[in-house]
């Protein structure tokens, strides 16, 4: 399985990765960011490291582990950069975002399996009680 990463900026060790700077597109609607950056950081963690990552446009602490949502994975403090910096992410990540909402959005919650699965656990934990 292959992730898609995003939000790794340049240093010294990878000279070719993009400067957040260049990406900061402040005319980014602010009601997009929001949810692109809770998105961002509701990720599930899939890596924690040593140490700390720094925000390269302000310094600020953000996090030393990588989060994912199964088809992308990116650093924890990437929803710090989009929300308080405004750095632009590329379209078809932000498209993934609002089609993963849609889909929760429309799915039907199903409290029969629940139901069932708790009244077998409550007889079996008061038969073995």
């Amino acid at each position: 399985m292959n992730l898609k990463a995003l939000g790794y900026w340049k240093s010294d060790e990878m000279s070719d990765f993009p400067d957040p700077l260049e990406l900061v597109d402040s005319t980014w609607d602010s009601g997009e960011r929001e949810i692109i950056s809770d998105y961002l950081c509701q990720g599930q963690t899939a890596r924690t490291f040593m140490g700390s990552s720094r925000c390269r446009l302000c310094g600020k602490s953000n996090g030393s582990s990588e989060l994912t949502d199964g088809e992308y994975i990116w650093p924890s403090g990437l929803g710090h950069y989009v929300m308080d910096h405004s750095v632009r992410l590329p379209a078809e990540f932000v498209q993934h975002v609002f089609r993963s909402r849609q889909v929760l959005d429309e799915a039907e919650v199903e409290l029969t399996w629940w139901m069932e699965e708790s009244a077998r656990f409550q007889v079996r934990i008061k038969h073995d009680g």
